[in-house]
């Protein structure tokens, strides 16, 4: 009886360390400083129409056309805002207020507190909505 309570134990020891190991991890979020390089895109829909395909490089390119903002975008990635390119370890990240298209698999950050989720599209596909924000932060991704 007692190598059955024993062996009971140890089962259950196993499941919780697995299920402990398996459970992810919410990192702390980004806290975004003024001092850090980033971009609020606040989307307007009296400055550009909105409907339900207004992407994000829509707005963007609005933004652009009127001497707002410059950025370039490679292979459908931004690679650089207002003169400042990604450079190996340090990268364009994007954030959003939209919680239907954001997540925290890369993570969150927060902003004069408030917290976003990493957008789960980029630019060319994220479908915008009026009065969400969009943040685009330099981020270093050192070990």
């Amino acid at each position: 009886m007692k190598k059955r309570y024993v062996f009971v134990a140890a089962v259950i020891a196993a499941l919780c360390a697995f299920i402990s190991a398996c459970t992810p991890i919410e990192k702390e979020p980004l806290v975004i400083k003024e001092s850090d390089k980033h971009i609020v895109i606040t989307a307007d829909s009296e400055r550009v129409s909105i409907t339900n395909d207004t992407t994000l490089l829509d707005y963007m390119n609005s933004l652009k056309q009127s001497g707002e903002l410059e950025f370039e975008i490679a292979n459908g990635m931004v690679v650089s805002v207002n003169g400042i390119a990604n450079a190996d370890p340090s990268y364009w990240m994007l954030y959003t207020s939209d919680a239907d298209n954001a997540n925290a698999a890369w993570g969150t950050a927060e902003y004069k507190g408030e917290k976003y989720g990493s957008a789960m599209f980029g630019a060319e596909k994220l479908k915008i909505k009026n009065g969400e924000i969009y943040i685009w932060v330099y981020q270093s991704f050192q070990a």
